[in-house]
């Protein structure tokens, strides 16, 4: 399953008529955005969670998708662990070898943020 996190930079849709005041026209189409969204984060959530754990550093191989390619996203010591949305030590993420956890990533540097089961 593909999960995107993205961040707004510009709106797209237009007012509803109701919401404009009186004396404003209406635009007549969509003003094109400037920037779009950004994508930041993805996720990788692992039936069976392969993860190499030495300390506070580390990687991860995973499928974003079912037919996606194997990627290896890298565990660094910023990288948080969560169990049922409580932190717990990155230590723990360990013992999900095999198991299911979803691991969020950032996008440009290939670095987890977070891995949660």
């Amino acid at each position: 399953m593909l999960l995107g996190l993205a961040q707004p930079v510009a709106a797209r849709d237009l007012p509803r008529t109701g919401d404009i005041p009186d004396g404003v026209e209406m635009p007549t189409s969509k003003p094109e955005p400037r920037r779009g969204y950004r994508e930041r984060f993805n996720a990788i959530e692992s039936e069976k969670l392969r993860i190499s754990l030495d300390g506070s550093s580390g990687f991860v191989e995973g499928k974003v998708c079912d037919f996606c390619e194997q990627i290896t996203v890298t565990i660094t010591p910023q990288t948080r662990a969560f169990a049922q949305d409580k932190e717990v030590p990155l230590s723990r993420a360990a013992d999900r070898l095999g198991r299911y956890a979803t691991v969020i990533y950032e996008l440009e540097t290939n670095k987890v943020t977070e891995i949660r089961w």
